[in-house]
């Protein structure tokens, strides 16, 4: 709820200034971009703990979860850039930015998709 009351907040001020400073509202709304995500720290604990339970109850190593945590925080990190590039009204960089998260979040996520076929393929 905090989250969503500052991000409202921003979002007001930076209206009212990007007429008259649009290199000050691009800078208020990178930097409220990162406090929000800095936010979402406890969150990401109650995430760890979700998964690191998960492994107990399937037996299954750190390796193969960290792909998952990998790919989650490339998804986040991409989302975020690609949203103040479209801020900036840099919407072919955005773009960029995205179709560059979804190729390292599949690079890191094929080891896991070869074995999980490697798998497969022996039960046939």
């Amino acid at each position: 709820m905090k989250c969503a009351a500052l991000a409202v907040f921003s979002a007001l001020v930076i209206l009212m200034i990007r007429r008259m400073n649009p290199e000050l509202s691009f800078a208020l709304s990178t930097v409220t971009v990162i406090v929000l995500l800095l936010a979402c720290g406890g969150v990401m604990d109650e995430l760890l703990q979700a998964l690191r339970q998960a492994q107990q109850i399937f037996g299954s190593s750190a390796a193969e979860l960290l792909p998952m945590l990998k790919c989650l925080g490339i998804a986040v990190t991409s989302k975020a850039g690609a949203d103040l590039c479209r801020d900036a009204s840099q919407s072919a960089l955005a773009a960029a930015v995205e179709t560059a998260g979804s190729l390292c979040a599949a690079a890191v996520a094929m080891p896991m998709i070869l074995s999980l076929m490697t798998t497969i393929g022996g039960m046939l």
